[in-house]
């Protein structure tokens, strides 16, 4: 039932331009932001073939928060990426709910201006090692979205101060990520994935390098802001904050094995 569409080394599907241009979008769930359908994406080192991701089914709906859990090496980040647009698989379908409405359109068949605009406004991409900008400040690296979006000066400036503000940023600003901590520059890529009011957050190890403190005020985050309808997926190696999630699935050897609800206290994830 997924697609069998292929993909050259350089990630880019193999589909011609007309093909791609007069591609047509689906009707989906209005509710439903993302879904994944028979994602199978492949490594080749030397004579071994490496499945990272195998026949991935995912659907997302709209304020939920879905944390990815499993050991290093299980396909997390490389589902992350393709989900992401940073990446392709070799085959399968991922489709976005481009206007919100059910409207779906699947990357695979999104012409290049399509993918990147998806990327720029529909996709909030949060890292582990927060990749902001380091001679730019908070509010820069914050507004730099709105700003290749080529958004007015007076919103990219309302939305921006709106956000670092609600993050608890308000006062660290003008402050260069080398003066922030590391729950602050994480923070102020939270602030950086909303900028352009995406469809959903993808978290990639988001407390990866944080303290148990910090990790638990950035899941606290995550929560007010899926309590305000923001659709979050998060890959972590961490079980305990995942238990915070409304469903944790477990992912193995590029496999979904298991699926729990979550829905913790955050007040009850570190008590033995």
């Amino acid at each position: 039932m997924g697609s069998k569409l292929e993909y050259n080394r350089c990630g880019e599907n193999k589909m011609n331009k007309q093909e791609r241009a007069t591609a047509k979008s689906v009707r989906i769930d209005p509710d439903t932001v993302l879904i994944a359908e028979n994602l199978i994406k492949t490594y080749t080192t030397g004579n071994s073939t490496v499945a990272a991701l195998n026949n991935i089914n995912l659907k997302v709906k709209k304020g939920e928060f879905i944390a990815i859990v499993g050991p290093s090496g299980s396909g997390k980040t490389t589902l992350i990426n393709c989900l992401g647009a940073l990446d392709f698989p070799d085959s399968g379908k991922i489709i976005y709910n481009v206007d919100g409405k059910g409207m779906g359109l699947d990357l695979a068949v999104m012409t290049n201006k399509q993918q990147k605009k998806i990327r720029l406004s529909k996709i909030g991409l949060i890292f582990q090692f927060y990749n902001l900008f380091p001679i730019l400040t908070a509010y820069e690296n914050v507004e730099l979205p709105m700003i290749i979006d080529k958004k007015s000066p007076q919103e990219r400036e309302k939305r921006v101060k709106y956000l670092l503000k609600r993050i608890g940023l308000g006062e660290r600003m003008d402050h260069l990520p080398s003066q922030l901590s590391g729950g602050e520059q994480q923070r102020v890529t939270i602030s950086r994935a909303l900028v352009n009011e995406p469809l959903i957050i993808l978290a990639d190890e988001p407390t990866g390098e944080l303290d148990t403190e910090t990790t638990t005020n950035i899941i606290k985050i995550f929560l007010e802001l899926k309590n305000a309808g923001e659709s979050i997926l998060m890959v972590t190696h961490n079980k305990r904050i995942a238990k915070t999630a409304d469903r944790i699935i477990t992912l193995t050897d590029g496999v979904f094995t298991h699926e729990t609800k979550g829905g913790k206290p955050i007040e009850d994830i570190y008590k033995h």
